[in-house]
């Protein structure tokens, strides 16, 4: 049994995730719905916490934009609080300081996901395929991400 357990706790905290590619994604994807929620998948490495530096940074696109103020409550960061703040239209989202983080250390890019809630208030524009930038303070530029309205043109 010991042998066993040996050989499965490598299998099973020693593998990376499988890395995907960063996403956003919005609920309700209709157009003019208000209200939306929005979704975004990223992944970085994690040891004592994700390896973000001073946190993710999320500009939308035009005609995409974020109200201003954005309030800490309407964020969450791998489904917890988040400590946010919003400067020329860009979002710097980090983990919440009075969260305490796990000190394990993985390999590879584990996923997470950033939230952005109903209660913000964000409204869908029009039919259409349109762009969020968003970008780790750690690496130089924007990846930038689809967001779908409505069917896919």
């Amino acid at each position: 049994m010991l042998r066993l357990l040996f050989l499965t706790l490598p299998l099973l905290f020693g593998q990376p995730a499988t890395s995907s590619a960063w996403s956003a994604a919005i609920d309700p994807d209709q157009p003019n719905a208000t209200s939306v929620h929005w979704t975004i998948t990223l992944s970085a490495t994690y040891c004592g916490g994700y390896a973000i530096g001073d946190g993710l940074f999320i500009q939308p696109e035009a005609p995409l934009s974020l109200p201003d103020p954005v309030p800490p409550e309407a964020v969450l960061f791998a489904g917890q609080a988040a400590d946010v703040s919003l400067q020329n239209g860009i979002l710097r989202v980090a983990p919440s300081p009075l969260l305490a983080q796990s000190m394990v250390c993985m390999q590879g890019d584990r996923p997470f996901t950033i939230e952005l809630l109903p209660s913000l208030g964000m409204t869908n524009p029009d039919a259409g395929t349109y762009t969020v930038d968003v970008w780790k303070s750690s690496t130089g530029g924007p990846v930038q991400l689809p967001i779908v309205v409505g069917a896919s043109p």
